[in-house]
């Protein structure tokens, strides 16, 4: 059997179009060979993980014309917005400018809209802006998860070194501008309820889902402190004038160290006189009711003259 020919050194690596790959020596026989993916028609790339948003973007980038931009979910994953595992992936997602002809075919959704001034270069790809994107989402997503999204862009995670991506009057101005569009009504729902300090998406689900029961706002991973004004732990949600914390406990928290010192942090508050409440996935999204319910009667304990409304409004994992 003869030897496969070499690829030309400009192509072995990523992603390059058909035609490129003629222009550099490359016979129809070797494009058609099967050591070359084929991830989109006209498309060949080599070694890529098919699977991953971010390398089906590569992909598609040796095609993607001048001015289009990758967009919609597909944006949001590069950039690295918190979606829900029922977020559907299965298409690229591609904006052109509004009188191009928006992109088609397997494996590829097109859209035409107005993007000047708000496309962004993200590791090399063009992506609509982080605003845009997120405003965007507002076309996929509930509430509560676009206000989690929202809390992504204007928080960051300082513990994973994520920088914020946007400022909130990044993401009104858009939203003002798209009056009228798909998703306007969640957009304007989700800005009200946008805390900046929020460090995950089951923390920003957490907190949506008490304040719209009708509980009072609680603060975002703020220090909680004794009598004398010394800190004790940082709390991902605390009331302190009740002295009441709510944390939130991923499977993060399972590792040996991590359980050690929840456990320490957890006696200091009690030390203190605080009641903290440990909140788990299942008792988030499964035990929504009861998780409320056993807020409120910690902060009804502690002097908080209110009721829960007791209309829940219903979350997805």
């Amino acid at each position: 059997m003869p030897r496969r020919e070499e690829l030309p050194p400009a192509l072995r690596a990523g992603a390059f179009d058909v035609r490129q790959g003629a222009s550099a020596g490359m016979t129809p026989d070797r494009l058609r060979s099967s050591d070359l993916q084929r991830p989109f028609h006209g498309v060949r790339s080599v070694g890529l993980d098919l699977e991953s948003v971010s390398s089906r973007c590569v992909a598609y980038a040796a095609r993607m014309p001048a001015g289009a931009a990758f967009s919609h979910v597909t944006a949001a994953a590069l950039w690295g917005y918190p979606l829900p595992a029922w977020v559907a992936h299965d298409d690229i997602h591609v904006c052109t400018p509004i009188g191009t002809r928006a992109r088609r075919g397997k494996g590829v959704a097109g859209h035409e809209l107005r993007i000047s001034g708000r496309v962004a270069e993200v590791r090399g790809l063009r992506l609509t802006s982080a605003a845009l994107t997120w405003c965007q989402l507002a076309e996929t997503l509930d509430i509560p998860d676009l206000l989690a999204a929202a809390e992504f862009a204007i928080t960051g995670n300082p513990y994973e070194r994520q920088l914020p991506i946007a400022k909130l009057e990044h993401l009104e101005a858009v939203t003002a501008d798209l009056v009228g569009t798909h998703g306007h009504r969640h957009r304007r729902a989700a800005l009200a309820l946008t805390r900046e300090g929020a460090l995950s998406r089951p923390e920003s689900l957490l907190r949506f889902v008490l304040v719209a029961s009708g509980l009072p706002e609680p603060r975002i991973n703020e220090n909680c402190n004794d009598d004398r004004g010394l800190f004790i732990a940082l709390a991902d949600l605390s009331w302190p004038q009740y002295r009441v914390a709510v944390e939130y406990e991923g499977d993060h928290h399972r590792g040996l160290t991590r359980f050690r010192s929840d456990i320490h942090r957890f006696e200091k508050l009690a030390d203190h006189g605080w009641a903290a409440i440990r909140v788990s996935a299942d008792d988030l999204f499964d035990r929504t009711d009861e998780t409320v319910a056993r807020v409120a009667s910690r902060l009804v304990a502690r002097g908080w003259r209110g009721t829960a409304s007791g209309t829940i409004p219903p979350i997805r994992r």
